[in-house]
């Protein structure tokens, strides 16, 4: 079984290590980055299951990254 893919963008990511420490020991892949451009390329390049984002980030907001990933993703 593989295990489940959690991409999460927020631009304070440093602040969430131990959460991200958590979800990693309990068996899931959590791939972080710093703002929702970011997140975009990394779709580009990985299948994710799941994404969390921060809704307040420098460049564009995690809500407006989130109308651009169910435009190109809409199974996400």
């Amino acid at each position: 079984m593989s295990k489940v893919k959690i991409l999460w963008a927020d631009d304070e990511i440093d602040l969430l290590k131990p959460h991200i420490l958590f979800l990693e020991d309990k068996g899931y892949e959590v791939f972080s980055v710093k703002s929702g451009d970011a997140a975009l390329e990394l779709l580009e390049e990985k299948k994710v299951d799941i994404v969390f984002l921060d809704e307040n980030m420098p460049g564009i907001s995690g809500i407006e990254t989130l109308s651009q990933i169910k435009a190109k993703y809409s199974s996400l």
